[in-house]
Order: structure tokens, then sequence, then C-alpha cells
């Protein structure tokens, strides 16, 4: 809170006051900090402040007061009202002079520092803040004589990670570095002050160890005081001390990264971003982690009650992890199955999982063996009661809704009451998909003769048989897509019409036209409920905004129309007499594990989709009531704060929503290694290389081709793909098939052999490898590459 500068406005009457008797920051956020600063017992060089300075008048005693600060040059520093405040900082606005040397210097520098106020700059600044009195007062203070000087801030305010600290670093006086005159010495320190980013101006750092070491150690200190963020100024003398000459909050910072963090059960828990990136690539709104997250962890708990590796569903997550903003798996907390039951290592839920081995992964201490022998028969009890479960479920889901009610109260009790819903459903996907995993593992071990240790040859011959089931929904919906491309580029204006317009114009042509509209309708009635990030409540499904499905449409369409070869989904013949007798018993039964857990996952995105539509309702009845200035705010809730904000209509979780929101760029730079052990931490910014220009991951669909790479991390970048490209990328999801028809192999850094990728390049016959880890960071676009989807090569040449 803002206190007015005097009582007595205008005609106040100029003041001296020392640093001591500075109570509030009625003289200015800059003398306040200096205030601030000296209570916490950090050095600050001696200073006293001009309450209500006024050009040509100065106050008494000012002569003596300057004397009393020593023989040194001053410096003088606006610190009007606002300045260097929580809201604005007004960094530059107002005059600074330093080097002062006698009493006429000192009233010049006062009037110049007094008259900036008025300055066009300072002005257009002012209007930014309406009711703002930028009445000015001045800080004189002590010069120190510095061998180097800088600023250090307690959170980065360029990435706005608040667990760095940055610290800038010049020789001599600091006023070089705030100028942009001098390159400074540059560091990054991490929560624990260790160095994770260095980039010096010259050959000799400016700071010794123990120098950044109490810059960091302090800086610290002063914001934990202060409890905010904050942006000091500091130097250091000829003999080596230390000195604070500002501090203000910074005021550029959007909410807390990590304020949704989960708390790991162990500290040093191996977590993943495999697997989950492909369901939920990128950071998630509050909303989206607090309800599709929280439901995936509930559903895995589920599984391991159900089998009795785990006594309990824990409220606090166990299997999964939210890490700045980011949704991520919890090895270890999955392999608490392998702790439970016979026969499950966490070697198996590590090539599950992540495709590969992970030495990191830890066995957990086993249960009892008379428990791991009764956990086992109920392990098998439940993955061979997965078709029941899923036969009951089409029945549960056909009768599931959601009721859109007309004020936003009854709409949050309707949405509380459903919720459980959506745990159900996802643990019902997940038994699915335990069966599928389970006889896709049976498959690979019999293939290969033994227990996880596959070569790829052994691996692409398991992909090649379980790439043999037919009537898998997702397949059947490229066999309709495809179709509907084929007659889209059958149509005489389709190329003025439909490929070389805006997606927008596109989608306008197909709704239009009389032969396509009722097959774009047909489709979209069968899949509309599909689409990028599927299970994120935030992101639009193809039926309500079907502009990325048009993009990719119109590529296909440019590709037959250009002539240039494109493929079409099948399903490759398996012969069964020329399979070994366990292999002709148990593929037939892992191809119909395969389905049921497409069709599970289908219905798992029709319950998401009818919870989107409904959260959609509830935001629009919340901007109709006036409780939000636009309905997409209602995403930047968790879950369990709406319905305390539909009741109270706080309009300090209305600000609190819009600083999250302002979060979520931030979040979404981010990249994580593939395996982090403990918390995981973004990664530093950093070429990656490879040796001999080969990347080699795990071979997920048969093949071998050369071509022209396509890097695209986002479906806006994979607009661009042209027909025969190979297409570079770090996962895909059901958002992408429309552009398998025309590329001619497929790289991701994530996934396993039954990745969204994986399975649907093996539809299109597609050679394809996954899990290279870092394929978009070693290839660029327009690379030439070698794709052996049999050995799992990717040569660039």
């Amino acid at each position: 809170m803002q206190h007015p500068a005097n009582a007595d406005g205008g005609d106040a009457t100029p003041q001296i006051l020392s640093i001591e008797d500075v109570t509030d920051d009625s003289v200015g956020g800059k003398a306040y900090g200096l205030f601030r600063l000296q209570s916490m017992g950090l050095s600050v060089p001696p200073a006293f402040v001009i309450r209500n300075a006024r050009a040509g008048q100065y106050p008494d005693g000012l002569e003596s007061a300057s004397r009393a600060l020593g023989e040194n040059p001053l410096a003088v520093r606006s610190s009007a009202q606002g300045e260097d405040g929580a809201e604005d900082s007004f960094a530059g606005q107002y005059e600074t002079v330093l080097n002062v040397n006698g009493h006429e210097a000192l009233l010049s520098a006062i009037d110049d520092c007094v008259n900036s106020l008025q300055s066009d700059r300072a002005r257009h600044y002012q209007s930014r803040r309406e009711g703002l009195d930028a009445s000015m007062n001045i800080v004189v203070q002590r010069m120190v004589n510095a061998r180097c000087a800088g600023v250090v801030f307690t959170a980065d305010p360029v990435s706005a990670r608040r667990d760095l600290l940055i610290v800038d670093a010049v020789n001599g006086l600091g006023e070089a570095l705030v100028s942009g005159e001098a390159t400074p010495d540059h560091y990054a320190l991490d929560d624990s002050d260790n160095v994770i980013k260095q980039a010096l101006a010259g050959e000799t750092p400016v700071l010794s160890d123990q120098e950044l070491a109490l810059i960091a150690r302090q800086a610290r200190q002063a914001q934990a005081h202060e409890g905010q963020p904050l942006d000091l100024e500091w130097a250091i003398d000829q003999s080596g001390e230390l000195f604070w000459l500002q501090a203000r909050p910074i005021t550029t910072l959007p909410a807390d990264l990590n304020e949704f963090d989960t708390p790991l059960p162990r500290p040093d828990d191996v977590l993943t971003i495999s697997n989950v990136s492909e369901m939920m690539p990128g950071a998630v709104s509050p909303l989206t982690g607090s309800f599709t997250g929280w439901s995936i962890d509930y559903g895995l708990q589920h599984m391991q009650v159900a089998v009795g590796a785990r006594e309990k569903i824990s409220p606090q997550w166990q299997v999964t992890a939210w890490n700045f903003g980011h949704l991520f798996l919890n090895l270890t907390g999955n392999i608490v199955m392998s702790s439970g039951v016979l026969g499950s290592t966490p070697e198996q839920t590590a090539q599950t999982l992540c495709g590969r081995p992970v030495p990191e992964l830890k066995a957990l201490p086993p249960q009892p063996f008379l428990r791991r022998v009764i956990n086992t028969v109920r392990l098998f009890h439940y993955a061979l009661t997965a078709p029941k479960v899923v036969d009951r479920f089409d029945q549960e889901v056909a009768a599931f809704a959601v009721a859109h009610l007309p004020d936003a109260n009854g709409m949050m009790a309707e949405l509380q009451t459903r919720a459980a819903f959506y745990e159900h459903a996802m643990a019902v996907h997940i038994q699915s998909s335990a069966l599928s995993g389970f006889l896709s593992a049976i498959v690979e071990n019999m293939v290969a003769s033994q227990s996880n240790h596959a070569t790829p040859e052994e691996q692409a011959e398991a992909v090649r048989l379980l790439a043999g089931a037919n009537g898998v929904e997702s397949a059947e919906m490229l066999v309709e897509l495809d179709a509907l491309v084929d007659r889209i580029a059958e149509q005489e204006d389709a190329r003025e019409q439909f490929c070389s317009v805006d997606a927008p114009s596109a989608l306008s042509w197909l709704r239009d036209h009389p032969v396509i509209s009722p097959l774009f309708s047909q489709f979209l009635a069968g899949h509309g409920h599909r689409g990028y990030r599927e299970l994120c409540m935030r992101d639009p499904a193809w039926a309500e905004d079907p502009e990325s499905l048009v993009q990719s449409m119109q590529a296909g369409a440019r590709a037959r129309l250009s002539g240039a070869g494109t493929r079409q989904a099948h399903h490759g013949e398996i012969n069964l007499d020329s399979l070994s007798r366990g292999l002709q018993w148990i593929l037939p039964r892992a191809h119909n594990a395969v389905r049921r857990r497409e069709h599970t996952k289908s219905h798992l995105v029709t319950v998401a989709h009818r919870f989107k539509l409904a959260f959609a309702h509830l935001g629009a009845l919340l901007v109709e009531e006036g409780a939000l200035p636009d309905a997409d705010l209602v995403y930047f809730f968790a879950f369990n704060e709406l319905p305390d904000f539909v009741q109270s209509r706080d309009p300090d979780m209305v600000a609190r929503a819009q600083r999250r929101r302002d979060a979520l760029p931030f979040q979404q730079r981010f990249n994580f290694p593939e395996i982090c052990v403990g918390r995981a931490m973004p990664l530093q910014e950093q070429t990656a290389s490879t040796e001999d220009g080969k990347l080699v991951g795990r071979p997920a669909s048969g093949g071998i081709v050369t071509g022209t790479a396509r890097v695209a991390h986002t479906l806006d970048e994979a607009a661009a793909l042209q027909p025969g490209e190979i297409l570079v990328t770090p996962i895909t999801d059901i958002g992408w098939t429309p552009y398998f028809s025309m590329i001619a192999g497929l790289v991701t850094d994530l996934g396993s052999a039954v990745s969204h990728g994986a399975v649907i390049a093996r539809e299109y016959g597609l050679p394809c490898v996954v899990n290279s880890r870092v394929g978009t960071r070693v290839i660029t676009t327009g690379d030439r590459l070698k794709l052996d989807g049999d050995t799992g090569v990717v040569e660039i040449l």
C-alpha cells in the first residue's frame, strides 16, 4: 500500500530524514528499500533522504548532512512515489547523478533529479498508473569506491524461474552495466547456490567464488526477509567489503512457475517425460493439471491397489508428478508394482514406459514372498477381467453426460458430482492398457526367447507381429481420413479454393461444398472429440476448432494434386502357421488387447471431451455473471479452487488466475531430460551433438528410407511439411495423424513401440525410430537422413 507523499501536498517543505527515520514507502521505493536493507543487517553506504524535494528550494541542514557522509563523492538518486515499487520500477525514467563533489554540485544534482519528474519520458511512463502522485524524494548517498559492482536478481527475470538467482558483475561502477556500456560476467545459480551457467566477459572473472557465494547468500537473505523476489544493486569496494545500494521488487514476474509442483514420495524418485508426454506434451494449465493429471495418478494407484501392491489410494501424487507446469511419470512410483508381485522387474517397467533400460531406476524393497504370490494371482485376475470391465464401460460411457445448467453455481455442483467418473474412466483405460502391455511384452520375449534382452532385430520382428491387429479405432480413423482427402483432391476447385488459401477459408470451403460438406460432417461426427492434447481441458477438440485438422488435410491434398506419392493406412497380414505354437496362441490375444486399449482410449477422450465442453460452459457463465473478464481464465484455477471462487467471486483470485496465465508461456519454453532423478529440472540450453552423425533409438516400424528432414516441435511447424520428408519431432499424438500419409519416415525423441507415432507409422508402413532422445536437437530441417527402422539407427548424411 502506498501512502501520500505529505499531508501538505504541493506546498510541503523539503525535509531531511535519516535512513533510520524512513518507516514506509511515502518517500519512494528507493529510500524505503535502503531502510529495509539496513534493517536486515546488510551493509549500506551512509545516506540520507530529502522528502518533498524542490528545485531551488533546499532543506535546512543540507550542507552539514552531506559533510557527515564523509569525503567521498556522493550519489544523488531519485526516489519518487511509485518508483522501485511492487507494481512498476520506473527504471531509468528519473535522473541519477554520480560523483558529486562539493555543495554547489550537490544543489545542481538535486535540481536535475527534481526536474526529471517532468521529463517527457517520465510523464509518459506515469500515465500508465492512473492516480499516481509522483512526488519527488531524493536519496543522497556516499559513493562506494568500487572495485566491481553489479546487480543480482533473486529470480530470473527472463525465464521467470524463481529457483534461479542471476548475478551480473562488471569492474568499476555499476552504472556501466546499467547503461549498457560494459558487458558483464553473467552467472546463474540454482537454489543450492551451485553455478549452473557462467558467461565471462573477459579471460579473468570479476568475482571470486567466495564473493559470488556471499552475494548470493545475502541476496537470498533479503528475499526471505521481504517475502518476494528482488532486484538488488551491489558494489564491492577496494578493501573487499560488500555494500548494497538498492533493492526493489521484480515487477515483471508472472505467477510462481512452481506453484503447483507436487512433492515426491521419495527424494530420489526417478521421473520420465516418456509416455505421459504423448498424452500431454508441454506445460498444462492449473485446471488440466489438477483434473487430468490427478486422474492419471488415481488410475495408476487404482491398479496398484487392485493387485495388492499398494494398501490404498493416497491423496498425494504417487505415480506421476507435476513440475514447472509439466506432467511426468514417476518411474519409482510405478515399480511399486514390481516390489509387490512375482516376475515383474524395474527393467520391464522401463522397457514398457520408456522403450529402453533406465539404469537410474533401482528396485524397491520387495514385499514378503507369500504376499507377492497372492498379489500375482490378483494381477492375473486384474488383467484377465479387463475385457468384462471394458464391456461394462461401453454402457457407462453411453449413459454418461455432464448437464449444461443455466447458472455458474449449479454448473459447478454438476461438475463436482460428475468428476469421479473421469477418475473411473482413467482407471478402466489403464486396466485395459495393462493387459495390452503385458501381452505385448510376452510376444517380444517369445520372439527373443529370453526376457527383456531382445536385439533390435528381435524388437523389430515383435513390432511387425503386433502391427497385424486390424479393427483398431485409431487406424480406422486414418482410413476414413485418407478417403476424405482423396475425395477433396478429386474436386475441380480444390487446388484454388482449398489448397491455396488459409485454413479458415479452407474450412469454409469444406463446410459449403455440396460433395465434401456431408463427408466432412460425417468424419467430425465420428471423430470430432479427438484432437491435439486431447486430454487437456483447455485445448479444443476438432469439433470445436478444426483448423489444425484442416491444415493437415490441405497438406495432404496438395501432395496428391502435385503427383507426389502418398501412403494409405493398411494392416500387414500375419501368417500364423509360420509361427511357434506359443506365438500362434498369444498373438491373437495380444491383437485383441491392442484393439481394446485403443477402444478405451477413445472412450476416455470422449469423457474428457464432455468435461471440456462443461468447463467451457462454466467459463462462459462466469463471464455472463460478471465474475470473470474472459472465459479462458477458468482454466487457470485448480479444480479444487473453483467451488470457492464460484461462491465468493473473489477479485484477488481472478488476479491470481491472470498471473498464472501469464506464467504458462514461460513454462511452455522448458524442455526436460528424458530421465530425472529427484525433482525434474529444465534443461539448460546447449548444443547437442552425436558422434559420427548417427543416432540410435528404438526400432518401431521396419524399413529403410533416405530423405530430407523436417523438424517440427508443434503442429504449426508441421504445416510446412512437404511430401516425402522425414518428420523429426519430440512426440506425436492423434493431432499429428493426418500428416502420416505424406511423410517418408518418422523419428521421435521419446516413445516406445506402443507409442502413438509407432502404432500409426506401422499402419502406414513408414520406417520409424522412436526414443532417439536428441533427434530434434541434432537434426535440422533440410538435413539428408538415412532412417533404418529395422535397427533403430538414424544417420545424418
